[in-house]
């Protein structure tokens, strides 16, 4: 049962946390509130302390990782049983550009640093799935080397944290250091079903996911958006359960025209597509011709008889001309131009705006799992509620990452926006309460390893 309410720490610590790229404190939540002590967190952004500090504790510091002044506050720290750390991964996600180059590519060397300073019991590290996929698997290898080379046997797991009660699918590689002279980590059961979405490649089988050495016996059913949103009040017009408000009137248009599980993309030619040009009131009126151009070079654009571009080929009028059976006057093509509907490539016609490609106004369906919850889901541009015209709220939001609704953003400080890019960014809490859950029995395991060698 998919549950909203933060739990008390208990009262004696099970050992202490050294979080580092610690966010608003999704990956520390559950180990706090499984009673491990919070001992030290960084960030190099103050809003995100400022959210830790209101719901988990003080001992939280907005730190850039590479100065002197956090490398003297780690050596102070002297041990920590555990180091947790989101490095950040903006090099590696699907979502933006990849650029081996990217700086923030070997920020997880500070994190090597921070572990071989703290000599901790264990670590986990967490980063986007493209990391295990992304430039031939090079930088995957390499973490799991440098780790390896401080004295950790290092393992790796993909995780959809669908699978332990989130109501939204969120695919990540978690690492797991044990040091040298501990026993072997047991990686926490899978709870929940793990649908596939429309679309998406297995976890099976090609990296290695924790499905792969679990088992599976008698799963719940994955949390729908419907039954993790269960219980909400009416938005407000202020806080955490409020939306921006702040998008062009012309959306409005758009918002009717896009039904469940549905979204505005004019290049895929499929149910879930809505095109542009079925929206006149916000895109412009075509005619019935202008109409059928569009949807022929849409059905096929992509067949590979015209061409192999992955996205899709644009075509020659003759080919158009030839596929609806009239001859074409340039006229329309020009209009179609002029209105945003196509672009002209070397004299031949495609559909304009990649910005299509993958779909924008996405709807996701009420009785399944949300997909991977962003930074920009205040902008009903990228994702609308299933049932309502509007963005999800940043407590819809929380929720569907599975934070406790007494978990606040907006009463810490920090602006509504700042709370979307906080909770975007964070580790599902019920994901790491079970990583906490796994550690604790692992710390049991090696205290009965001491007393039987005694």
């Amino acid at each position: 049962m998919f549950t909203n309410q933060l739990s008390s720490p208990k009262t004696q610590s099970l050992g202490s946390v050294v979080s580092l790229f610690t966010g608003c404190g999704g990956l520390d939540l559950g180990f706090h509130e499984e009673g491990f002590e919070s001992k030290y967190a960084a960030d190099n952004d103050p809003a995100a302390i400022a959210v830790y500090r209101h719901n988990i504790g003080p001992n939280a510091y907005v730190r850039d990782v590479t100065t002197a002044e956090f490398h003297a506050e780690i050596r102070a720290l002297e041990s920590a049983d555990i180091v947790l750390g989101g490095f950040p991964c903006q090099g590696f996600s699907k979502a933006g550009p990849k650029r081996a180059t990217d700086h923030r590519n070997v920020l997880y060397l500070e994190m090597r640093e921070t572990i071989s300073s703290l000599r901790p019991k264990i670590f986990i590290a967490e980063n986007v799935d493209g990391l295990s996929q992304n430039f031939g698997g090079s930088y995957l290898r390499a973490i799991i080397d440098d780790f390896t080379s401080v004295g950790y046997r290092v393992e790796y797991r993909i995780v959809d944290a669908v699978s332990f009660g989130v109501p939204q699918h969120r695919r990540r590689v978690l690492f797991v250091g044990v040091r040298s002279d501990q026993p072997d980590f047991i990686w926490p059961e899978p709870t929940h079903e793990h649908p596939k979405r429309n679309g998406e490649s297995s976890i099976h089988g090609s990296v290695r996911s924790i499905w792969d050495f679990s088992d599976k016996g008698a799963l719940k059913q994955a949390v729908s958006i419907k039954e993790g949103l269960k219980g909400l009040p009416l938005l407000s017009a202020s806080g955490d359960h409020s939306v921006t408000n702040n998008w062009p009137e012309k959306y409005a248009h758009i918002f009717k025209a896009i039904g469940p599980g549905q979204k505005l993309c004019n290049v895929r030619h499929a149910p879930s597509s809505v095109y542009t040009w079925q929206i006149p009131e916000a895109f412009g009126s075509i005619t019935e011709l202008q109409r059928l151009i569009l949807e022929t070079i849409g059905r096929n654009r992509r067949h590979k008889k015209y061409g192999d571009i992955p996205n899709g080929n644009p075509l020659a009028v003759s080919i158009i001309e030839e596929i609806i059976g009239v001859s074409l006057e340039s006229s329309n093509f020009s209009k179609l131009e002029e209105m945003g509907y196509l672009k002209n490539v070397d004299g031949k016609y495609d559909l304009k705006g990649a910005m299509f490609c993958s779909g924008l106004f996405k709807r996701p369906l009420w009785n399944e799992p949300s997909p991977t919850v962003l930074t920009n889901f205040h902008n009903p541009r990228y994702f609308l509620h299933p049932t309502g015209d509007r963005p999800f709220s940043l407590r819809e939001c929380a929720r569907l990452q599975g934070f406790p609704d007494s978990f606040e953003f907006t009463d810490a400080g920090v602006s509504l926006e700042a709370g979307y890019r906080l909770v975007g960014n964070a580790v599902p809490p019920p994901l790491s309460r079970a990583l906490a859950k796994s550690i604790k029995k692992h710390f049991k395991n090696q205290l009965g390893k001491v007393a039987r060698a005694a």
